[in-house]
């Protein structure tokens, strides 16, 4: 079944994702539904769906955000923007970041599920792609992935993005990610992620850096965004971490 994850601020909204519509006819499992756009980036991050749809209006991190996070790490997953007419125009702004369509509010219980097989239809053509890709490839799976790694291994400290990875090793950005995916089991940029703050623990055990200037030399260029990542991966600050491991030192 095809993965769904959605996020709306709106109760009634929520309520009638979970029991007004028949996922189960459209071969979905609808795995949560949460209130924030934070909570449905950690959800996108944890449980890799498929099809992802969210409210483009609300508090904190926005459905265009998710939009241009998922548009950046994870091209195949589908979005779906749910919107009022108020933030129309707004929900049109998602299509640059290849949403696949939107759905007005007040007509959710109708034009959702055609805006899912639609999403459904996009997701069994990449799926053929990816296959007929595979299948031509001439080098091993394993090479391909190999040079993927050394890549991210040699340029994690810099800013670097599907696109500029996707063309160095000649693919495309959602044939990359979905490879990579299979292969691994987890998101590319999770795992670039997960490389920088690896990087960062060792300039906080071993050098009295800034966390911003940590931050820069691990190739994320919001200070904030890496304290955030940071504690969410570690379970403990930047500040926090360098404390603990000090403290260790001394015992």
């Amino acid at each position: 079944m095809w993965k769904v994850l959605a996020a709306d601020d709106e109760s009634y909204i929520r309520e009638a994702l979970q029991k007004l519509i028949n996922w189960e006819k459209m071969d979905c499992s609808l795995e949560k539904v949460v209130s924030d756009g934070q909570e449905l980036l950690d959800g996108i991050t944890r449980s890799m769906p498929d099809i992802v749809i969210t409210d483009i209006q609300m508090p904190g991190v926005d459905g265009l955000q998710v939009c241009k996070y998922i548009y950046e790490t994870s091209p195949e997953t589908q979005v779906i923007i749910l919107t009022a007419y108020s933030d129309f125009e707004y929900a049109k702004e998602a299509i640059k970041y290849s949403a696949c369509g939107y759905v007005l509010k007040i007509s959710i219980i109708d034009e959702l599920p055609e805006a899912v097989e639609k999403a459904i239809g996009n997701l069994s053509r990449l799926k053929k792609e990816f296959e007929t890709t595979e299948a031509r490839r001439t080098e091993e799976p394993e090479s391909l992935l190999s040079q993927v790694e050394q890549y991210v291994e040699g340029n994690y400290r810099n800013k670097i993005t599907l696109d500029d990875i996707a063309d160095t090793m000649h693919v495309n950005r959602s044939y990359l990610s979905r490879f990579y995916k299979n292969k691994t089991g987890v998101n590319l940029f999770d795992a670039i992620l997960n490389k920088r703050i690896e990087a960062a623990k060792d300039y906080l055990r071993n050098t009295d850096m800034k966390t911003y200037e940590i931050s820069e030399a691990v190739g994320v260029e919001d200070a904030g965004y890496f304290s955030k990542m940071f504690k969410k991966i570690t379970g403990v600050s930047p500040k926090e971490f360098r404390k603990r491991e000090k403290n260790e030192e001394t015992k």
